[in-house]
């Protein structure tokens, strides 16, 4: 095998990690999606629903993992 046979080869393993990195993060967002449905928090706009994320992202943030 070549080195640019060796380069190519690594350059779509890299392309293919993307994009099930990709699918991955889609996947996430459909069941945060679904999360916050099931509890009712399509009821409540987008300004009121940002502050409230970032409240729990601060206080997840501060908890021990």
């Amino acid at each position: 095998m070549t080195v640019i046979s060796k380069e190519q080869k690594l350059l779509e393993k890299i392309e293919q990690a993307k994009k099930d990195l990709l699918a991955l993060q889609e996947r996430r967002k459909k069941e945060i999606g679904t999360l916050a449905y099931k509890h009712g928090l399509d009821r409540f706009d987008n300004e009121k629903l940002s502050l409230a994320f970032a409240n729990v992202a601060r206080e997840l943030a501060h908890e021990p993992a």
